[in-house]
């Protein structure tokens, strides 16, 4: 291909790209959002403050926080070597329909509504606003053993996090 070639396909493609977009500008409401949608972020919490909430590991176990941004965050639990469950907090602020899947709640535990998602995850929303996350891997754990794993993290301080926002 020659030089000139290259460079008038080059400029083809800048060119088709820009007046797509500019084609889709009217269209951007329709558009997917980003993860805080229309929520200032100021009101969103960041997930730095969610790291100090999760459990201690118990003896031969390891967590390994994997992702951290506002209004989530993310950790494994090891045990030698192996990926025994995913922790997670998210502020449900940036995803009001995930509080959805509370409202047919029968369970509670510590006072907050938990409910099982499939054979490996299980779900408790606190104060309304933090979801609270187990989801097992490999293996897997039973439901008592996730509820059990949610019953250690710091549920009280998350709560408390509702007015930090």
């Amino acid at each position: 291909m020659t030089r000139t070639l290259r460079w008038g396909v080059g400029l083809l493609l800048v060119v088709s790209l820009s007046i797509g977009a500019f084609l889709l500008v009217p269209f951007r409401s329709w558009l997917p959002g980003g993860t805080v949608a229309d929520v200032p972020l100021s009101q969103v919490v960041n997930g730095a403050a969610f790291n100090r909430l999760f459990p201690e590991p118990l003896d031969g176990d390891q967590l390994v926080f994997t992702q951290e941004k506002r209004g989530f965050s993310e950790a494994r639990l090891r045990h030698g070597g192996q990926v025994k469950a995913l922790l997670a907090i998210s502020d449900v602020t940036t995803a009001p329909e995930a509080r959805l899947k509370f409202e047919a709640s029968q369970s509670l535990l510590q006072g907050w509504p938990l409910v099982e998602q499939g054979p490996q995850a299980t779900a408790l929303l606190v104060a309304d606003r933090f979801q609270v996350k187990v989801i097992g891997q490999g293996e897997g754990l039973d439901p008592e053993q996730r509820q059990d794993l949610l019953g250690r993290f710091n549920l009280r301080g998350l709560a408390a996090l509702q007015g930090a926002a």
